[in-house]
């Protein structure tokens, strides 16, 4: 049953027969009724719809990064479709006939903020003295640049830790300040084996200007 919001005149909304009625963008939009194709999808398609579901569901594990890292290159888009149309042309590689995400060219920030020098990322086990367990983390560590008006010293950093095999992530948002040259994200001990892929980035200590997100590299754990 459809239901008129402003009289007879007026959109209305839910279905009423063979039309849809639904409100877009401020807008009354009536559709035909949808049946779904018996057609076998094209190559070309299938590839398509390959590259949405991989990218939308590594951008979707990361929103909180992309809607921080986005949200000023957006220019009026949602953060997640802005990030999604920026990496699409080089988010993939093709293996033994199907696509897999490209890691290293995938970018979750941009802006004019400067970008860590000399990044890296190692993998360090220590003892936790109060359990004597242990404890495995990813210590990231860059280089000291000169200050100037988007390189301060108290720019904020990022990291981002992405387990592919468990679909798991490892978000940490302005976490620490430039001037520290080293961080460690913990990572769970079950990441054993796996291989992680690492990145980071800086962005302005008010949060209004943001930087390029850096890949740092694959480790495996």
């Amino acid at each position: 049953m459809g239901i008129l919001r402003i009289g007879i005149f007026g959109g209305f909304r839910k279905k009423t027969g063979p039309v849809i009625g639904r409100r877009v963008n401020g807008q009354d939009i009536i559709t035909g009724h949808h049946h779904p194709s018996t057609k076998r999808p094209t190559a070309k398609q299938i590839e398509i719809n390959d590259k949405f579901r991989l990218l939308t569901t590594f951008l979707n594990s990361i929103a909180a990064l992309v809607n921080m890292g986005f949200k000023y290159a957006a220019r009026g888009k949602r953060p997640l479709n802005a990030a999604y149309a920026y990496n699409y042309d080089h988010a993939f590689v093709e293996e033994d006939d199907h696509f897999v995400i490209n890691y290293p060219k995938m970018v979750y920030s941009r802006g004019s903020v400067e970008t860590p020098y000399g990044v890296q990322a190692v993998l360090e086990s220590s003892l936790e003295e109060s359990s004597g367990s242990e404890v495995r983390s990813i210590k990231f560590s860059w280089s000291p640049q000169g200050q100037s008006a988007y390189c301060q010293y108290t720019d904020l950093g990022s990291f981002l830790v992405y387990n592919p095999v468990k679909m798991e992530t490892i978000t940490v948002l302005n976490a620490i300040d430039r001037y520290a040259l080293s961080y460690a994200v913990k990572i769970p001990m079950d990441f054993e084996g796996d291989t992680v892929y690492c990145y980071m980035n800086f962005a302005s200590a008010n949060g209004k200007i943001m930087g390029d997100s850096a890949y740092v590299g694959a480790i495996e754990v």
